[in-house]
């Protein structure tokens, strides 16, 4: 699936800001493979090796975000490819 970029405009350094997340998260929710249905609070899953989490679902896919080494990434991902993870599991990586 698409990642969604950091806005053009943005010119902070490789951290993204809180209010660029938000409006990735807003980009994000307006390209979802149906009707994104949005969590109360962000769960801890795992996606391969990628330790992130959930923001919102639809029936199909899961927009999951990640804080990695080129900076923070968000992506709508097929739901069978996402495993929730413990929160124990989450701070032990």
């Amino acid at each position: 699936m698409r990642e969604f970029l950091r806005p053009e405009p943005c010119i902070h350094s490789m951290g993204t800001c809180p209010g660029c997340r938000s409006q990735m998260r807003e980009e994000a929710l307006q390209h979802a493979p149906g009707r994104p249905i949005v969590l109360l609070g962000p769960a801890p899953i795992r996606v391969r090796s990628i330790h992130g989490n959930a923001v919102a679902y639809t029936v199909t896919d899961v927009l999951v975000e990640w804080d990695g080494d080129a900076g923070y990434h968000l992506r709508w991902v097929a739901s069978w490819l996402v495993r929730r993870c413990p929160s124990q599991e989450r701070t032990a990586a």
